[in-house]
């Protein structure tokens, strides 16, 4: 692969400006709520007065006379019970039988206006059988417990096991247990749940929404209208406002129900959730009971390390079925990122009468986190080392297995972090510096460390890039992004291929009608693998780009150069051709095709009886430091500060990774110290944002970010992932201090 060195570094490793910052700046971006469609109907949905309960009859009769009214679905509309993912247990669009947590939806309603559509909705009158409430995973494991599916609430099972466990700890000299838990959380994205959506001739539509995974929504937006194909739904992107892992699911929930609605009244239908039915029916961060066990030699080497999880699940399957991204990361990181010759981890998925477990940043990974980094606090401290010499001498390195029995063969840049944390954080200094303030409160200091296992294993990515009639690059590569830069990079990893200035490059939203396959805008994936393709594509690009010239100029393209943006000859310096040229030349329409690619990862190799292999292709590593002031008498905490290095291969926009890395300590200050859904019986007490405490700007401490360079081979220009790592260890670090 070429290195950016090799090509002047000219937009990789630059700060350069995001290209959606000049509308959103300007306050010119439009979302899906300022989307108005000739006839729009308003939409609404009915949701469950029960966590769980049969359902014995829905009347809507008066709600169908109420004027203005177009459409009213309940589920005797729905004799096929399409569910929002093809799953057993995935949730139903419009519940019939039974409600499994209080975001089920019983009725859905299409009126002429807002007004008109609530007065139906208070007309539906729906008539329940109360049955009993799941709301721990781990009783809810039992043969006595509530049972939300016949076959149990189990959803799914992972383990590890390597070495031997139980005489690795009869060799330990110091041996510490204890019990952790993690709260549920909720995303608290700006833009709550919405879509738009149109009937098209021949039953299809079309769909407008903000989602992170586009072609997703259209698979199954296909499947549950029941078309033959994909192709007959077109789905556009509207300008995303957050969504950290939440719009993988929830925009399925409202494109899908939207959908129904348009078909039903044959109009175009807007569906827009209010902030309360958002936070109730949205998925969560998955609530986590945790319990640890490790070993160590007085030496400080880890021999031994049992955990056991319980996730809670929530109602519903959702995205990745039976193997959900926070089950399986769960499972593999719950470990740390430390070398362990004998483990045993078990990993319970469970149903209970919540909302239903998703993704949200780093899923599954500042749970089993927060329980790995403070045990080895616990160990640093009863061994007498220092708690950063204790994670030296157990890190994972170049060379080193993993406690699943993976080789990392390159690109493990945890010490690294660790030496840049230390020494940017004045660690012994701190750690030496009194245990008070001047002010009387408690003065501690703590650390953390990660492991993220970067990209999806089961997901390829595609890229095209174009030639427009202005004489402008334009990359089209599927994937969507929701603030975290994407396009930036992906137009920054083919500026340097191409060598093409940046500032020539466009890349538009998502249209499924335009654009190829990208996969997930998740897991850390789009700068590795959407930009592997891109890479590949626009050294395909560059290729054409010189055919053309040759074309053009009459002269053989092994004599041309493409640099700046300008191809000209070798021999003869007078003879040059600029891309507005070879666009007005060969652009007939709107754009020509240059060059298209694709990435297809390695697959994931698993035992699943040992869980051993390779669950992922590469990982990325983080340490951060934080300070804290404790008030004694109050309990209150005040962070003061962060100190937060992470190895992501190679940084392609540095300051797109320090925001990465200030946005993911944010949200690690507020999971570990703030936020959490409260749950009594089922039912959500805090659904709004006055109940539901998240971090503002005045408790947000200074945040000093540092970028660890160590290149994966197989990343664009050596990058791997970042985004989500950057939240993981925060809540240990804050925990330990």
């Amino acid at each position: 692969m070429a290195e950016a060195k090799d090509m002047g570094g000219a937009a990789v490793g630059q700060t350069l400006p995001f290209l959606d910052a000049p509308e959103k700046a300007a306050g010119a971006a439009l979302y899906l709520d300022d989307l108005r469609l000739p006839g729009m109907l308003t939409g609404r949905a009915l949701r469950s007065a029960h966590a769980h309960a049969r359902i014995v009859s829905v009347d809507a009769r008066e709600a169908r006379q109420v004027p203005g009214v177009a459409a009213v679905l309940t589920g005797a509309d729905l004799p096929d019970g399409p569910r929002m993912i093809p799953h057993r247990r995935g949730a139903p669009l419009v519940a019939r039988d039974r409600v499994r947590y209080m975001g089920d939806v019983v009725a859905l309603v299409a009126a002429e206006t807002e007004g008109a559509a609530e007065a139906a909705l208070e007309r539906i009158r729906v008539e329940y059988e109360p049955l009993p409430v799941a709301q721990d995973p781990r009783e809810a494991m039992a043969a006595q417990a509530p049972r939300l599916w016949p076959e149990g609430n189990l959803l799914n099972h992972a383990k590890i096991r390597n070495g031997d466990v139980e005489e690795g700890f009869r060799r330990a000299d110091v041996v510490v247990e204890n019990e952790y838990q993690t709260p549920s959380g909720e995303h608290l994205y700006l833009e709550v749940e919405s879509a738009a959506v149109a009937p098209l001739p021949g039953g299809g539509c079309q769909i407008w929404g903000c989602t992170q995974q586009p072609f997703l929504v259209r698979q199954n937006a296909a499947r549950a209208l029941g078309l033959k194909g994909e192709t007959a739904v077109r789905f556009v992107q509207t300008i995303p406002g957050g969504a950290f892992g939440g719009k993988s699911e929830a925009s399925l929930d409202v494109c899908l129900r939207a959908a129904l609605l348009a078909r039903a009244a044959q109009r175009p239908v807007k569906l827009v959730y209010s902030r309360e039915e958002s936070m109730i029916a949205s998925s969560k961060r998955h609530a986590a009971f945790i319990r640890s066990r490790t070993g160590a030699a007085r030496d400080g080497r880890i021999v031994a390390a049992e955990v056991e999880v319980y996730l809670d699940k929530g109602a519903y399957a959702a995205n990745g079925g039976d193997n959900p991204p926070a089950f399986k990361r769960a499972t593999y990181h719950a470990l740390g990122p430390y070398q362990i010759p004998n483990v045993k981890v078990d990993v319970y998925c469970v149903h209970t009468n919540h909302p239903y477990g998703g993704q949200m940043r780093g899923p599954g990974c500042p749970q089993v986190h927060f329980a790995c980094e403070q045990q080895m606090d616990e160990l640093a401290r009863a061994l007498q080392i220092d708690p950063i010499e204790l994670r030296r001498i157990n890190g994972l390195k170049v060379g080193a297995r993993t406690p699943w029995n993976q080789r990392l063969p390159e690109s493990v840049g945890l010490l690294e972090t660790l030496a840049k944390a230390e020494e940017a954080s004045g660690w012994s200094g701190r750690r030496g510096g009194g245990r008070r303030a001047p002010d009387g409160r408690l003065r501690g200091v703590g650390v953390a460390s990660c492991l993220y296992g970067t990209g999806n294993a089961y997901s390829p990515a595609e890229a095209h890039i174009f030639l427009t009639a202005e004489g402008r690059i334009q990359v089209a590569a599927g994937v969507v992004d929701f603030g975290q830069g994407s396009k930036t990079v992906l137009c920054q990893i083919a500026a340097e291929t191409m060598d093409v200035p940046y500032g020539s490059f466009l890349m538009g939203a998502v249209d499924t009608a335009v654009d190829p396959f990208g996969g997930t805008s998740s897991s850390s994936r789009i700068t590795m693998q959407g930009g592997k393709a891109v890479f590949q594509a626009a050294l395909r690009a560059r290729q054409e780009v010189l055919r053309l010239a040759g074309l053009l100029l009459e002269a053989d393209p092994g004599d041309l150069e493409l640099r700046g943006g300008l191809v000209r000859s070798r021999s003869h310096a007078e003879t040059r051709v600029t891309l507005a040229e070879l666009a007005k030349a060969y652009v007939a329409d709107e754009h020509k095709l240059l060059g298209a690619a694709d990435n297809i990862p390695p697959p994931a190799k698993t035992d699943h009886e040992t869980g051993q292999g390779e669950p992922y292709e590469v990982y990325g590593f983080g340490t951060q430091v934080a300070e804290v002031l404790v008030d004694a008498e109050t309990g209150e905490i005040e962070v003061t500060g962060v100190w937060a290095a992470h190895d992501v291969g190679r940084a392609i926009s540095p300051l797109g990774v320090q925001q990465q890395i200030d946005g993911g300590v944010y949200m690690g200050v507020g999971f570990c110290l703030m936020e959490e859904v409260v749950q009594r019986g089922g039912r959500m007490l805090n659904p709004d944002m006055h109940g539901y405490l998240a971090p503002t700007v005045v408790d947000m401490p200074p945040v000093e970010g540092h970028i660890v360079e160590d290149p994966y081979s197989n990343g664009p220009y050596g990058a791997k992932g970042v985004g989500e790592q950057v939240t993981v260890p925060t809540a240990a670090a804050i925990a330990n201090a």
